[in-house]
């Protein structure tokens, strides 16, 4: 993921112009965290928009000389998203709509895309909390091993193993869900 480069020499050159560049370069990529990790469309957008206010309110905590402003945005997005999940566990989620997609008709091919997403959004979130953010942020957020690295505090070789057997896992288990459906 390219960082957009602005000079960020100390903590006030984060201005309200300099900050919405930055951010039209990270929503994207918050958003897709967030949607990878929650599985919810309303609520990733929800956090997205919590992490964006941390940061603007945070901004003259920011130092450049210590990590690159897409790591510091991340690292306060990994803390709403675990703040959220949190809160989430200690009460019962309702749905206001029933949990029912729109009654039009659907064309077959897109039923079964559909299907597809839901039982792949399915193994991600039942994936451990380590795999399932490094799959977050590797494939939502767009990250590089090397990013992830530093983000998690890891080396860029232990991200690519991790990454590896998380993704060897989900392979198996989707082929598991593919010989169910057969039968």
């Amino acid at each position: 993921m390219a960082e957009r480069v602005i000079s960020l020499s100390r903590p006030a050159a984060l201005d309200a112009d300099t900050f919405a560049g930055l951010y039209l370069g990270q929503a994207e990529a918050i958003l897709n965290y967030c949607l990878f990790r929650v599985g919810d469309r309303a609520v990733a957008e929800d956090l997205t928009a919590d992490a964006f206010e941390r940061a603007w309110k945070a901004r003259r905590r920011y130092r450049p000389d210590q990590a690159g402003f897409s790591t510091w945005l991340f690292a306060i997005t990994r803390r709403v998203v675990t703040d959220w999940q949190r809160r989430s566990r200690r009460r019962p989620m309702v749905s206001l709509d029933g949990s029912e997609r729109d009654s039009a008709p659907l064309l077959e091919s897109q039923m079964m895309e559909s299907e597809q997403l839901t039982s792949l959004r399915t193994l991600v979130l039942n994936m451990p909390v380590r795999e399932r953010e490094i799959i977050a942020l590797k494939y939502g957020a767009g990250m590089n091993n090397g990013e992830i690295g530093r983000l998690l505090g890891k080396s860029e070789t232990a991200i690519g193993s991790a990454l590896h057997r998380a993704v060897q896992r989900l392979r198996v288990q989707w082929k598991e869900l593919d010989r169910g459906s057969d039968v």
